[in-house]
This record gives structure tokens, sequence and C-alpha cells, in this order.
């Protein structure tokens, strides 16, 4: 009976051998992505590739084990962590006020973003203050990664004020699993991931299946990656770590000009699919913006209220590239609207 199996399990390894051999000579490499990294794969477009000093730049992303994905460095973009601007260095002079901007897309895209120009009207204010602004945003984040930055990497760098603008990645439809759940099965991918980059008959199978597999089906039941309730939760953890740290938090609303028949509205629900109802997206998104207010209400925190400070400008549609990233004047009139909230935090904070 043994005899008659050995030459079958034979044969099976040899096949499978040459097709791995056949594989590697014609140089076929498949990188199978979770359906997080496709998701921010998706999304790169209208957050990845930005503009700085009138040059075009793009970062890149890599999976974390705590963070879902984080940025890439890029040399003469990034510093050594893959965030915008200079290096972040723990030991903080002692003359200095310290200001992180912790947020997405809208904190890191555009020509020099909110945060930059922050730096330069604070620094401009009377007083002798040495004002370090530094950008923490990072493409396609929502509250749950912004939140997990804090609990694991930013409370070190001693901040005395973090401003925080999320909102729009949370409420976009969920790929795999809401945010709070996507880092256990992020985990377990990983473990088989590093398993298939070691054959390319692996990889080719699994092109194979991602084929045939397709994209995510989504429909009005799908939930979001950050819920209404854990956006609030997620904000009101935000400001109890920052004050834990003996530092304040602004909070800021996103601001749009979305309609249901923009064309980035249609193209997120029709092409991209990260939301479910081009009626709904107004409606949707102000909820979570309220939540940001009530939460500022409820903890004192200050409230940088973009949305509405834009909505009142009466022609906001200068401030928008798309709809939800902002234009140079966009970043300009963000930048003049947190400088007055940061430096009220600051005299509050001063002896």
């Amino acid at each position: 009976m043994r005899r008659s199996w050995l030459g079958p399990i034979l044969l099976t390894v040899l096949l499978l051998g040459a097709a791995e051999l056949v594989l590697r000579a014609l140089g076929f490499r498949y990188a199978h992505y979770p359906v997080s990294m496709r998701y921010v794969g998706t999304l790169a477009h209208l957050g990845a590739d930005q503009t700085l000093r009138r040059r075009t730049f793009h970062i890149d992303y890599r999976l974390d084990r705590e963070l879902l994905w984080r940025p890439v460095a890029t040399a003469g973009v990034t510093n050594s962590a893959g965030f915008l601007g200079p290096e972040w260095i723990e030991a903080k002079p002692a003359d200095a006020v310290r200001v992180i901007a912790l947020g997405d897309s809208c904190t890191v895209a555009g020509e020099d973003p909110y945060p930059a120009r922050l730096a330069g009207l604070l620094g401009a204010l009377p007083g002798g203050r040495r004002w370090e602004v530094w950008n923490a945003g990072v493409g396609s984040w929502s509250s749950y990664q912004g939140l997990k930055l804090l609990e694991t990497e930013l409370l070190r760098y001693k901040p005395d004020i973090v401003t925080i603008y999320f909102g729009w990645n949370d409420h976009w439809l969920a790929w795999a699993a809401p945010d709070k759940d996507l880092a256990a099965l992020l985990d377990r991918q990983s473990r088989v991931l590093r398993l298939v980059e070691r054959s390319r008959l692996a990889q080719g199978l699994l092109y194979l299946a991602d084929a045939c597999r397709g994209g995510p089906k989504f429909s009005a039941r799908t939930p979001p990656r950050v819920a209404l309730r854990d956006y609030a939760s997620n904000l009101a953890a935000m400001v109890r770590l920052i004050r834990s740290a003996g530092a304040e938090a602004v909070l800021l609303t996103a601001p749009t000009v979305l309609t249901p028949e923009h064309p980035v509205t249609l193209s997120l629900c029709r092409r991209t699919r990260n939301f479910f109802d081009p009626a709904r997206i107004g409606e949707v998104h102000e909820s979570y913006n309220e939540a940001v207010r009530s939460v500022a209400r409820r903890t004192g925190a200050p409230l940088a209220d973009l949305a509405s400070e834009f909505a009142r400008a009466g022609r906001p549609g200068p401030f928008f590239t798309d709809g939800i990233h902002l234009t140079a004047a966009g970043h300009r009139r963000a930048a003049e609207l947190l400088a007055v909230r940061v430096r009220r935090a600051v005299m509050r904070r001063s002896p």
C-alpha cells in the first residue's frame, strides 16, 4: 500500500518544485496585501500624493501591529519615522512650546499644510516664545489610529498642545472589520504572509484566489471603520491622555463642500465604495463633526470649529481641492483659526 502512494507523492513534489522554479525563472512575484492595505491603496490618490514647496512627492505605508499602517520614511521629505518635517527629538528646549498636529491626510496633504503655516503664525507672535509645530498626520488614518499613536509614541515627546483633526476616514465603510478589530486580523494575516513570501508558487495561488474573490462587497449595513459612539469615545480618550501628560488638546471639526452630486461623493460611493449613499454623506459627516463639538463641551477642550467657520465664509469652494482636502488658501485659513485657539490654550496653561 505504501508503494502505491509513493509514486504519486514524488510526482506531486516534483511538479510543485518545477512550478516553483519556473515561476522564479520568469521573475513572477505577487504582493498579497490584507484588505486594510488594499483600502490604503485605493485612497492613496486622495491623500498620499502631496505637494510641498511646489514639488510633488509620495509617502508609502507599511503594516504596523499597533497602528495598522504607518508611513515609510521618504528621503528629503519626511523624518526617519515617516512623518512630514524635521526629526522628532525627545529632549525639548526649556523655552520651547511644542505643538503636535495629529490627523489624517487633511493634516499632511497639500501645499504647505496648516501645521507648517501654524508654525509661521505662532513664531511671529510677540512674547519671545520658541514654537515647535510637528506634523503627525497620516493619510487614511482614523481616530482609532490617532489614539494608538498617542498611547504608544507621541506623549514621550512632551507636547504642550496636541491638535486633533479626524472624522473623514472614521465614517468610511470598513473593508474587513472596524478599525478596533482590525489589529487581530492583521496579525493573523501577517503570519501567513511571512510564509507566502518564501514561495513564488504560494504567491501564484494567492493571485488566483484574489482574482476569483474580487473586491469587498458593501451595503448600507456595512459598519463604518469607527462607529459614531466609538469616534466620540476615541476623542474623549485622547483629551484625557493628553491632559494626563500635562498638555492640552485642541479639537478640530472637518470642513467640507461635498454635496450628493459632487464628483468625489459619487466616486466614493460608486467606484472606491468607501461610502454607501451619496444622499446621506452630508448628514453622516455632520454627525461626526457634532460629536467633536459635544466632546469639546463635555471636556472643556478648546475647539477650532473649522466646519462652521468655513461655512460662514460664504463661498468656501476655493478652500478645497476636492471637497475634503484643503488648498493653499484653505490651509492658510485653518492655520489662522487654529493659531488663536492654540495661543489661548498656552496662555491658560502658563503660570
